[in-house]
């Protein structure tokens, strides 16, 4: 299974998503292809609402293209939004915004019926409404999610995933239930699934 993960954070490889990042890659490597996707080495602009993009890819120039095509490329996408201001911090509401609105939504929702996982990283609050958010727009692009039992919602101030080990418990089960799903999903094919499964389209 190929996972991308979508770290927002801007800190350097001593940051609590850093430390968190290798602590999955070191869990899942034996299964799980990772491609890390730091949200801070690329240019990512403001939607300029235009809906231009409701019937061709948007057309502002930056580094969305190529973040989408990142994206579609993964069998599993993994979201680690930095809690900012009680909410997700401005460039992970940028590239969600941006990939959903000019790059899902002209494409036909390519993100269909691959799995889905939210880890969020902050200090004590609003955990769960940014954890909500990311569950929501995974929901709107026709992604697959299984529970955990709860959120994996670490605590920065902790220093280390290692010091939340209620979040990193159920992190690991969410990434092992992915896993398994995956493997499930992939004795059909998903060509297959999207005959099955016949889904109104939506504008």
């Amino acid at each position: 299974m190929k996972l991308a993960i979508v770290l927002s954070s801007n800190r350097d490889e001593g940051g609590f998503s850093a430390k968190l990042l290798k602590k999955i890659v070191g869990f899942c490597a034996d299964q799980v292809s990772v491609d890390a996707i730091w949200l801070n080495q690329y240019r990512i602009e403001l939607c300029d609402a235009d809906n231009k993009c409701s019937q061709m890819n948007c057309s502002i120039n930056d580094d969305m293209a190529l973040l989408s095509e990142r994206i579609i490329a993964a069998d599993a996408v993994l979201y680690i939004p930095v809690v900012h201001a009680y909410g997700t911090c401005s460039r992970m509401q940028s590239f969600i915004e941006r990939l959903g609105y000019g790059f899902m939504r002209p494409q036909g929702r390519p993100m269909q019926n691959k799995m889905g996982i939210v880890a969020v990283v902050g200090r004590r609050y609003s955990h769960e409404s940014v954890f909500s958010q990311m569950i929501l727009n995974f929901l709107l692009n026709r992604c697959i999610i299984v529970g955990s039992g709860f959120p994996p919602t670490f605590r920065s101030e902790l220093g280390s995933p290692d010091n939340d080990h209620e979040a990193w418990s159920s992190l690991k089960t969410s990434l092992l239930r992915t896993i398994s799903f995956h493997q499930l999903l992939s004795k059909n094919t998903t060509a297959s699934l999207n005959q099955t499964i016949h889904l109104e389209e939506v504008p």
